[in-house]
């Protein structure tokens, strides 16, 4: 059964070029495995909004995305970029907007809080 979630809206980040590259330098796994993590994509649910400029969505989130996708490869905060502004987050990430969230699954979700 479909459910509409009515107080979240998403957004999902798309690792660019930037990105990789900075990852790469860090990166101790296989080319297979390093591949197949640069192409990772992950979707961080916000508060529901119907808002239409993308700037205005991010502001409130895109430092704490940014230094989770930095967390999710390098550990060590000293070797991040100095420079985490919205331009060097958009530089290194696509970003696209869902303000509507539909569940398919009959399942409660689970959250682990991190």
């Amino acid at each position: 059964m479909q459910q509409f979630v009515e107080n979240r809206s998403a957004l999902l980040i798309v690792p660019k070029e930037p990105y990789k590259e900075w990852a790469k330098l860090y990166n101790e796994e296989s080319l297979e495995v390093l591949d197949a993590r640069l192409n990772e994509k992950h979707i961080y649910l916000i508060e529901f909004s119907y808002e239409e400029d993308l700037m205005d969505i991010l502001n409130p989130y895109y430092i704490q995305i940014f230094e989770n996708e930095l967390l999710s490869w390098n550990h060590r905060k000293r070797e991040w970029p100095e420079e985490r502004s919205i331009a060097v987050f958009l530089n290194w990430f696509k970003v696209i907007f869902c303000a509507d969230i539909f569940d398919l699954m009959s399942e409660t979700i689970v959250n682990d809080i991190l």
